[in-house]
């Protein structure tokens, strides 16, 4: 599990660095695309592993009552 967390940063950071920076490497529009894809599929994962860990908490919450 916390090799994936680590693979998501990596995706957000990466994102956010060509987005920012591809401009130099590739055409404009191409950079931002490809780093808004990027970053938003990290975010996306990112969160579902965090509405998977809330809900496993929760979970042993209602076991111990």
């Amino acid at each position: 599990m916390k090799t994936k967390r680590t693979f998501y940063l990596v995706l957000i950071l990466v994102g956010a660095v060509i987005s920012g920076l591809g401009d130099q490497y590739m055409e404009g529009e191409y950079a931002l695309s490809i780093g808004i894809v990027l970053l938003m599929f990290g975010l996306y994962r990112t969160t579902q592993l965090w509405s998977i860990d809330q809900n496993k908490d929760e979970d042993k919450d209602k076991e111990k009552d």
